[in-house]
């Protein structure tokens, strides 16, 4: 359905890459990008970092604030990885890492709904690492801690970020790079015996 994905145009830097864009938030959309998927090569790596934060008290969501969180957060992420992971297993190699959050860890007012779908993908990650395993394909979860992102700028003022800061023992938020070179290291050829884990990448702030 042209009005929920389409294919864009090849990177002009580097006419390697060709970006796919698709809406997560519905069932249609999540059908339509495995649609897409079959006029792609077959895929080695999938990294799932789609996602949404709502933050609200429980008794303040609505329906359709749960089924859009869901279905971006946890939903998008299960259906890839049913359409991917068998073929990966065919081949005998594929590195899968869903990316959750250390609110799949700790938790704080207003996240239910958040920390409920982050928590679901490492149940995700546990059950296809084992059921995987034997045919060569490495399963796992990276969990951000507060990340220097949009997403993060949206959801705390200057004076909370500045607050969690002086907490993180490493006294900084980290950057989209360090949790992309965590992944990078997850899906390479360095790693040949990690599956079915978190790794939390906090700077230490879930452990003081």
């Amino acid at each position: 359905k042209p009005e929920q994905i389409q294919r864009l145009n090849q990177d002009n830097q580097n006419p390697n890459i060709t970006w796919l864009a698709g809406d997560f938030s519905t069932l249609d959309g999540i059908e339509s990008f495995l649609e897409l998927l079959n006029s792609l090569e077959p895929i080695d790596i999938c990294i799932n970092n789609a996602g949404i934060n709502i933050i609200k008290p429980i008794d303040q969501y609505s329906t359709e604030d749960y089924h859009r969180l869901m279905m971006i957060n946890q939903a998008a992420p299960f259906f890839i990885i049913r359409k991917i992971i068998p073929e990966m297993a065919l081949r005998g190699y594929g590195r899968i890492v869903n990316i959750a959050s250390i609110w799949s860890q700790i938790s704080k007012s207003g996240r239910s709904l958040y920390s409920t779908s982050k928590t679901s993908l490492i149940g995700l990650t546990r059950a296809m690492a084992v059921e995987f395993a034997p045919s060569g394909v490495l399963v796992n979860v990276l969990s951000p801690g507060f990340t220097s992102t949009e997403l993060t700028k949206r959801s705390l003022n200057e004076v909370e970020m500045k607050m969690l800061e002086d907490q993180i023992p490493l006294k900084r938020f980290a950057q989209p790079a360090d949790m992309a070179m965590i992944a990078l290291f997850l899906c390479s050829e360095a790693n040949k015996y990690i599956t079915g884990q978190n790794i939390i990448a906090d700077g230490g702030f879930t452990i003081v």
